[in-house]
């Protein structure tokens, strides 16, 4: 018996040493020049965001370890006009231009970041194009979410790319403490850091109905608190719009462990003597629409259709136990006096 046990010890052990041993891919960022931001036709100022790191997440937190300190960012129109954008000192990594340079629709508008080590990085020009108003702004409701829809109409006899930036603003309840007032509950930003993008290829001139846009989280102790809803229809180029679809592919890519690394995606600001040398991002021009909604869950059909166009955020499993300030910085103890 003892010499049968042996016998499948070492079967196993020499089984076990014949095994190949499989190292995993991995991919060893340098980091580089990160650019977040664009220019519309809003009031200004306009922001930009730079600096240094292995990958580009749209409008994550940027640390001052990480911040571009000293660069020279200067805004050219196609009629010589120029503005800086100036470091903020309580943000490093965040650029502004000052209030009297406004950008408008039928310009084109080019980059130029000086960087503190010599480089230079530019853009091409880029022509702002108008975009149609958003015509209607509407929502429905599930368990978990307010739901924001909207309806526009292509312009007709052009090519045209879209791309639809929202955030809402709704009552948190937490588990947390404090002596401060809102100390359980808060009001907070709901954003997506998603690229919500379309390319109007089949429906030319015609009607763009039902664009899910928007997903307000519904805080299950507070079921009919209000949400405060803003959506921008914003104009795209071609560029730009493959730019966010392949960001958005890779941003919620699944699969397995053995597929291919996502490859890097070129955006539109290279460095002015070196046309391999890019950095990571994508400066955008866009002209812009924007409604915003105000929603009664009380008032609001409870829909059981699938969200289509658009992935929802994910729910916690459990609450903070936090502060909810602390859980969810940001807007405030009250909710906005004025939403139109």
């Amino acid at each position: 018996m003892k010499r049968n046990i042996l016998f499948i010890i070492i079967a196993i052990v020499v089984q076990l040493s014949c095994v190949e041993q499989v190292e995993l891919p991995y991919r060893n960022e340098t980091p580089i020049l990160v650019v977040d931001g664009e220019i519309t036709n809003e009031n200004p100022p306009y922001n930009l965001r730079l600096s240094y790191s292995g990958k580009f997440v749209s409008g994550s937190i940027i640390t001052s370890r990480l911040a571009v300190n000293g660069a020279r960012v200067i805004l050219t129109d196609d009629s010589g006009n120029s503005v800086r954008f100036r470091q903020n000192i309580f943000e490093p990594a965040l650029y502004q231009t000052d209030n009297t340079f406004r950008c408008q629709v039928g310009r084109s508008y080019s980059l130029r970041i000086e960087m503190p080590d010599g480089k230079v990085y530019i853009t091409q020009p880029q022509l702002m194009k108008g975009v149609p108003p958003i015509a209607n702004i509407y929502a429905d409701k599930t368990k978990d979410f307010v739901r924001t829809y909207i309806d526009t109409k292509d312009a007709e006899n052009s090519v045209d790319y879209y791309r639809w930036k929202s955030y809402s603003i709704s009552l948190k309840i937490t588990r947390g403490g404090g002596a401060n007032t809102c100390a359980f509950s808060c009001w907070a930003y709901n954003r997506d850091d998603g690229a919500n993008v379309f390319a109007d290829t089949y429906i030319n001139g015609k009607d763009i109905k039902k664009r899910l846009v928007h997903f307000s989280p519904i805080d299950p102790d507070a079921p009919l608190a209000r949400h405060y809803i803003e959506v921008k229809q914003m104009s795209i180029s071609a560029e730009s719009y493959l730019f966010w679809q392949q960001y958005e592919e890779q941003r919620t890519r699944t699969g397995s462990i053995f597929d291919p690394l996502p490859s890097t995606i070129i955006g539109n600001i290279v460095n002015e003597n070196d046309d391999k040398d890019f950095a990571l991002g994508f400066f955008g021009v866009s002209g812009v629409s924007t409604r915003r909604l105000l929603v009664d869950p009380s008032l609001v059909s409870l829909s059981n259709e699938a969200s289509i166009g658009l992935l929802p955020p994910l729910i916690p499993a459990e609450k903070p136990t936090t502060n909810c300030q602390t859980a969810y910085p940001g807007y405030g103890c009250t909710p906005p006096v004025e939403w139109k």
